[in-house]
């Protein structure tokens, strides 16, 4: 289910937003548009008390073939637009 209060208070624990432009570390030719996030873990109790205990995933639509990926926020960053 997409909350869209969870976007909105939690959004401190996403560093890229839907549209944004990205590009594989491993493989920079791999590049896509951020379709969907999702924070996968315990949420804070408070705005205040992040702490890392979980991973935020992203789904990235490439431009080319229109495949979708699962990627960890660690694997990816940001790209100039094709």
């Amino acid at each position: 289910m997409d909350d869209p209060r969870l976007d909105e208070t939690f959004s401190m624990l996403f560093s890229f937003r839907r549209g944004d432009v990205v590009a594989t570390k491993r493989k920079p030719s791999l590049r896509g548009k951020i379709t969907d996030g999702v924070y996968v873990g315990e949420l804070p109790r408070h705005i205040g008390d992040v702490k890392a205990t979980g991973k935020t995933l992203y789904e990235l639509t490439t431009s080319a073939d229109s495949r979708t990926y699962v990627v960890e926020e660690s694997e990816i960053e940001k790209a100039e637009a094709v």
